[in-house]
């Protein structure tokens, strides 16, 4: 019965997380729009939060039905919110390690999760991502093939951004996309850091949403 009552807990509160999100992206994007109007989709974290956005829809629309059928979250959309996840924990991360050095005199690490549409986009949104995928959202399990599918979206938007860096169509907007201010090689060595701190998250999030295999699973495999 506890089980049961903890299992209806666990959806609703997943729901009010994964709807926050819903709900909070329409203002930040806008607030986005407004300053820096169609540049705003040069950003990793404006694509990355509205991709989660997405998700999490799909996510209480599935946790609806799973109040009235029991079932677990579809493994795909389990899937895709395990990507998103690793989105905003890699946003979150880049602007407290990466970013915040950047710009001590505006208020570093507190102005940039603290400010406009920042608020949402660096520290609600995945406050809330993060919460409801590792603590909440525990079934299914996810095989540790999943783990290189969160590079995916880092992937695709740094080819295109350093493309169009290279190509001058943008400057930026991230400091070490900046390809004419700084060496070759320091532009290659960004890469490999940030590629490398996304894996990292990548598999800390695999980690820590239950998806580690159990030794004792593990050995009986080999008996």
């Amino acid at each position: 019965m506890l089980k049961k009552l903890w299992e209806v807990c666990r959806r609703v509160l997943s729901i009010v997380l994964n709807l926050a999100v819903v709900l909070m992206e329409p203002v930040a994007i806008r607030m986005s729009w407004e300053a820096v109007g169609n540049q705003t989709f040069t950003f990793y974290t404006e694509n990355s939060n509205v991709f989660s956005a997405v998700v999490c829809l799909l996510v209480v629309l599935a946790q609806l039905r799973g109040l009235v059928t029991g079932r677990p979250l579809p493994r795909w959309v389990k899937t895709l919110k395990f990507i998103a996840a690793c989105c905003l924990t890699m946003t979150f991360l880049t602007v407290v390690l990466v970013l915040a050095p950047y710009y001590p005199e505006q208020g570093g690490v507190v102005f940039l999760l603290t400010e406009s549409s920042m608020l949402y986009h660096h520290l609600l949104n995945p406050l809330c991502v993060f919460v409801s995928f590792v603590f909440l959202e525990r079934d299914p399990k996810l095989p540790a093939r999943c783990i290189p599918l969160a590079l995916v979206p880092t992937v695709l938007y740094g080819s295109v951004a350093l493309w169009a860096n290279i190509r001058r169509l943008i400057v930026g907007p991230y400091p070490f996309l900046m390809v004419y201010e700084q060496t070759p090689a320091q532009s290659v060595l960004w890469c490999a850091v940030i590629l490398a701190m996304n894996l990292f998250c990548a598999w800390l999030v695999w980690r820590l949403g239950g998806n580690r295999r159990k030794w004792g699973a593990v050995g009986l495999q080999f008996r």
